[in-house]
């Protein structure tokens, strides 16, 4: 089977994911990427957080964003807790469905989308972790990560954002968004 990547290459799947695992490049599907924006601003002020999903044979294509609820005791405007029973929720979801976790994400409200030491202590190391700032109400900008547990420190990685028109760009052409009620 062949496929074409971005640049409009013609490869065979195994040299796509290759070529875009040497690369740390991500990609998320346009309804996934609306998704965590929706539910990141309808939870402003709190932290929103939720778990991103990816099929199989593609671990960085998130074509799912699965909104959970924030149920820390501590802050929610600066700290999230995913419910375990939508962790379990979701990966069965998943399973079923032939895709796998293959990261989170969550807000960080009035705040830069870089992970906080808060951040650090919670990570697993091979996830992606999505970083998502709301200003005001306003989505702002969003940011990955991969935690690196033998440097105890988070690696930013390009994701590119496919829209409905299955056209791809950068995350951080999502800055500056105003999404309402999604």
């Amino acid at each position: 089977m062949r496929i074409t990547d971005p640049k409009h290459k013609e490869n065979t799947i195994e040299e796509f994911a290759v070529s875009h695992l040497e690369k740390n490049i991500w990609t998320i599907e346009g309804q996934a990427g609306e998704k965590i924006i929706g539910h990141t601003v309808d939870n402003y002020p709190h932290e929103a957080c939720g778990i991103l999903l990816c099929p199989f044979k593609n671990p960085r294509y998130i074509s799912v964003a699965y909104p959970t609820k924030n149920v820390t005791q501590e802050d929610p405007g600066r700290r999230y807790l995913i419910d375990p029973s939508d962790f379990i929720e979701a990966d069965r979801f998943a399973e079923q469905r032939g895709l796998d976790i293959c990261g989170f994400y969550h807000s960080h409200p009035d705040h830069p989308p870089a992970p906080s030491e808060h951040d650090r202590s919670l990570a697993w190391e091979g996830y992606l972790y999505l970083i998502a700032s709301v200003k005001d109400g306003i989505f702002d900008a969003s940011r990955a990560w991969i935690y690196d547990q033998n440097q105890q420190h988070f690696n930013e990685v390009t994701v590119q954002y496919k829209n409905r028109n299955n056209q791809s760009s950068e995350l951080s052409s999502w800055e500056s968004t105003t999404v309402k009620g999604l």
